[in-house]
This record gives C-alpha cells, structure tokens and sequence, in this order.
C-alpha cells in the first residue's frame, strides 16, 4: 500500500504521519540521460519515497519541487535507511541541498556482514534474497523516470523498494549487532538506529562525507594538464618511436622483451606463476644499470603517466575531477577509487592540483601510522618505547640491528631499516626481504645479510616473532582464520601474509573514516571540505582566510581518530597549507 503524491498541501501534510518515528525508510528515482555517466547536477530526482512500518508516500518532485524545503530540516533530523545512500544523498545535496547525516545504509551493512565483500553482490535485490529469499523486480530503474504521466507498474516499483528496506533492515541491525566487538558504538547513530557494533557505526557515519566528497570533487590547474598532456605524448611518441627502431621490439609486448632480454642481452629473467618468463618493472630492475634497461623502465613509466594524464582529462569538468570511490573496496576496509583513480596520482604529477583562487589546499598524513598500530596490536614494548621518545622508528631500527649508535645511522642505513619494518611486521622471508628492499627502496643486501636483519628484528622485537608464530600455528589447525582491527573489523584470512597484514591495515582504514567524519562534523560551519583521501593522507579545500582555522579542525579530528584506538602508541600526523598538492614536504 503506498499513497503518490502530486499536491504540496497533501505533501505537507503526509510528514505529520512520521511525527513519532526516530527514523524513516527513503529511496529516490532519478530521471537520467545516461546511466553509464550519471550527471549528480543536472539530472533531475523526480521521486523521493518515504516510508515507516505503516506508510509509504511517493512525493512527485517534478510536481511539487517546493516540497523540498518542508523536506530538507525533515530528512535532516530524522535517521535515514536507504540502500546505496550515496547515491541518493548526492541527488539530494545537488538538487534540493538536503544533506542527512543520520544514516543506516543496507548496501554497506551487507558488505560488512559478508566473508568475501568484493566476491558478493550487494545490490538491493541481491541483498533481500540473501537475507529473506524475497525477489524483487528490478526492471523498472533505469526506465523513463521523466514521463509526464508515470506508469502504474513504476509506480508500485518504486514503493516496493522501501518496502524491502522495511524487511531486511532489522535483520541487518540483528546480525550486526551480534558481531564481537571489543568497542561499543556511541553517538547519534547507535542511538537513533539501535546499532551497537562500532565498525558499522563508523562507516554508516562516513557515508554522507563520503558522498561530499565526490560531489565537491578535487581541484585541478586545467591549462597546466592541458600543457603537460601535450609536452608528455610527444616526449613519449619520440622515445617509443626511437625504441623500436633501435632495437626492434615493442616495449610492452612481454613475450617479445623477454626474448630480446634473455637471448640478445644475455640476462636471466625470473619465472611468472604460469612458467613463463616474467619481463614486468621488478623484473627488469636488477638491471636498471644497462642502458637498453634503463630506457625500457623510463619509457614505460612515460606511458603510465600520460595514461594518467589522459584518464584525468577525460574526467575533468570545470577545474575539477570528480571521482568515484567504493567505501569498502577491499577486506580491510580501504576505500577504491575509480573514474578516474585519485589514490594513485604518482609524485610527478601532484603538481596538476592545485585549489582555486582565494582557496587553500590543508595536505595531512598521519606519520608512520602502520607501524604505530603494529606497534600497539602486538604490544612491542620496545617499539611503543620508540615511539613514546618520538624517535624515528626506521633510524632506530637500523641503529640496534646494526648495534650503532642513533645519531650516526645513514641516509641509506636508514632506507634499509625502512624495508626492514615494513617487510618483517608482515612476515616475508629473508630472500623476500633482499628483493622487496631493492624493488621499493633502491637497496641491496646480500642474502646472507637479509637473513642475518630478519633474526635480529625478530630478537629486538620478540612479540611479532610470537605473533607470527601464533598465527602460522592457527593456520596449520584450522586453514581459515577470523582476524579483527583494533575497532572490532570482522576478518577471514587463509594466508598468513594476510592475516598479519588485514589486522593491521584495517585499523588504520578505521582511523582514517573516523578522521574523515570527525572533519565533517567539526568543520560544517566552515566552507571548508575534504576533497581526497588516500590510505593514510587527508586533503582538504578551505577559503584561505579561514585556512589556519581548518587546520586545527583537521588536527583536532585526525588526533581524536587515532586516540580512540591507540591507546600506548602516541599518535602522529604532518599537515601543511599550500596551493598545490605537491608542495607538502
């Protein structure tokens, strides 16, 4: 049973029906050009469906577009339960500035409940049978939502959705609720929703800042990417041109350029997990000292960037790029990104971003934040020592292995440590450990010398030994393990470089939301918004009078975020005003 509405007074007057509800179910329909380039600012909402246990009304917003200011400190105080809610809450905040904060998304609820998230659908109708074996219909979504006169079946398509939400909702809070959890949710969300578990909490709380965030989108110098774009693809065409003529291969055809290296150079290649020969960048770089090397390396890395040049052209509108990101894109809780990808912009190009006239970009990571969270998930008393003196944990690591004193570690020694500490905390072995230091840190070590680094972190470090250790022992038993962050993120792992890699990666993708939320909630007075964000980095846009101001906002929030959690470990973080992206030391 659902009632349409096409008459403001009606319209007005329905609300009275939610009066007593802490929460209310919601779903828009979009009248869309082109649902492969959704365009949140010019396509138009011309449904808005609301329900409680009892009612759904389908408001006509083509009919009635004043409705929405009735709406807006309606959907703004009560919670809200959607599926996808990004989605809505963008067509919301462009076409009627409805910005709700209370949020209970069931798309997301799902993912968290799922062992393999990326594996599983997660769509409405994929959802409701999972957890009600109830299908439902989805034929009638990307119909004509712009028609004068709407079908009776679109009708009854677009109430049958709130419909659903109605039924899979508590059986969401239910499971949820029922996960281990070593915090307990607190705030406006728990309170509204009923919701316990503090991991669920933290991202329902992010999805509107999330959805802000692509909607603000990130600001580019557009002339500048223009120039560079050019002066690159003629760089690179000449170089690729010269390539080919003089030595007759095409730089990315693999089979072909492991030929030329293995017969005509006469070096020895590894081999792919297929048995062939592998010609790929970590392949290739033990012998980035041959010229012919040296050029292939410098010409695929041309290719890479002007592939990036050209995926950021492609998505820029108006001096700035509006991306996509998945909020769990990965088991740990890490965000993706995608059209275009804003987590992977190389050094080189960090220059292209720079904030607009009478703007500031505030460019903040936190320092050594993985490493402080092993530190504290494992209860490394002579790392947490380390940190607590605020000593430069790769100088220090390098100064006791090598038994010299701190002040005296080298540039190199310490690049060393660094490949050292992130290597060993997630468990690769002594050959590993020579590749993984020479492919990411330029570095090399003799196997003799990555075995004799391996036993003595382990001997400073005795708790990661029994971790690991603890952990290859549980594998061996039971092939499969459950593996939580320090928030309480639920884990499957049935390989070890997993298990004690999730753990540790997860906690710092909590720390990160919270941060982000704690940001959007701190700062919503101010016209400043986050406009990126990337594993460990915060990039927020502000009006430059007010600069100095946001900083500390973002300081206040980043050291509230990563408090929560670290409790031994002292938290730590760099930040920087400048006018392009690239300029933070």
């Amino acid at each position: 049973m659902f009632e349409y509405i096409t008459n403001l007074e009606k319209a007005i007057e329905s609300l009275s029906a939610f009066e007593k509800d802490k929460f209310v179910y919601l779903d828009t329909e979009v009248a869309v050009k082109d649902f492969d380039n959704i365009d949140f600012y010019n396509d138009r909402v011309r449904l808005i469906q609301i329900g409680n246990s009892e009612k759904i009304f389908l408001y006509d917003m083509f009919s009635i577009p004043e409705f929405s200011k009735y709406l807006k400190p309606f959907l703004e105080e009560k919670g809200i339960i959607g599926h996808n809610l990004k989605f809505d809450i963008k067509f919301l905040k462009s076409n009627f500035n409805i910005f709700p904060e209370v949020v209970f998304d069931t798309m997301i609820a799902s993912q968290l409940l799922s062992e393999n998230p990326q594996k599983e659908r997660h769509s409405l109708s994929a959802v409701s049978y999972r957890f009600t074996e109830n299908m439902i219909e989805k034929a009638y979504q990307k119909s004509s939502w712009d028609l004068k006169n709407l079908s009776k079946e679109q009708l009854k398509y677009a109430a049958e959705d709130i419909d659903v939400l109605r039924k899979i909702f508590p059986l969401l809070i239910e499971k949820l609720n029922s996960l281990p959890s070593p915090h307990k949710a607190t705030g406006q969300i728990h309170k509204t929703f009923g919701l316990n578990n503090a991991v669920a909490a933290v991202e329902m709380g992010f999805v509107p800042f999330l959805s802000l965030i692509e909607l603000i989108g990130m600001p580019i110098d557009k002339e500048k990417l223009e120039f560079v774009y050019k002066e690159k693809s003629s760089k690179y065409q000449k170089d690729y041109i010269e390539f080919v003529r003089k030595y007759g291969i095409d730089p990315f055809s693999s089979q072909k350029v492991a030929y030329w290296i293995t017969s005509k150079l006469g070096l020895k290649l590894p081999k792919t997990q297929k048995g062939s020969l592998s010609s790929q960048d970590s392949a290739l770089k033990p012998y980035i000292d041959r010229p012919e090397i040296k050029t292939l390396l410098e010409i695929r890395k041309e290719k890479k960037l002007l592939d990036k040049l050209r995926e950021l052209k492609e998505y820029e509108k108006k001096g700035r790029i509006y991306g996509e990101f998945k909020q769990i894109g990965a088991p740990t809780g890490r965000m993706a990104s995608l059209k275009p990808n804003l987590q992977n912009i190389p050094r080189e190009l960090k220059f292209l971003f720079k904030a607009p006239e009478g703007k500031k970009l505030i460019v903040a990571d936190y320092s050594q934040i993985e490493l402080r969270i092993a530190a504290e998930y494992v209860n490394e008393e002579t790392m947490i020592k380390a940190f607590k003196e605020d000593k430069d944990l790769h100088r220090y690591t390098a100064s006791l292995i090598l038994d010299k004193d701190y002040e005296a570690v080298t540039k190199e020694e310490r690049q060393m440590a660094k490949a050292i500490n992130f290597g060993l905390i997630y468990g690769i072995s002594p050959r590993s450990l020579m590749q993984y230091a020479k492919n990411n840190y330029g570095i090399d070590i003799t196997l003799k010398e990555a075995e004799r680094f391996h036993a003595r972190f382990f001997d400073i470090y005795e708790n990661f030994k029994q971790w690991h250790e603890k952990i290859k022992k549980e594998l061996e038993k039971h092939r499969k393990l459950t593996v939580f962050s320090l928030l309480g993120r639920k884990m499957t792992v049935s390989r070890f470089t997993d298990a004690v890699n999730y753990p540790i990666q997860a906690t710092g993708s909590d720390i990160l939301k919270m941060a982000a939320v704690f940001f959007g909630r701190f700062a919503k007075e101010k016209n400043a918004f986050i406009v990126n964000l990337v594993h460990d980095e915060i990039i927020v846009e502000t009006k430059e009078d007010i600069a100095e101001e946001v900083k500390e906002i973002l300081s206040k929030s980043m050291k509230n975020a990563g408090e929560i959690l670290l409790k031994k470990v002292p938290i730590k973080y760099n930040m920087q005003i400048v006018d392009y992206w690239d300029e933070k030391e």
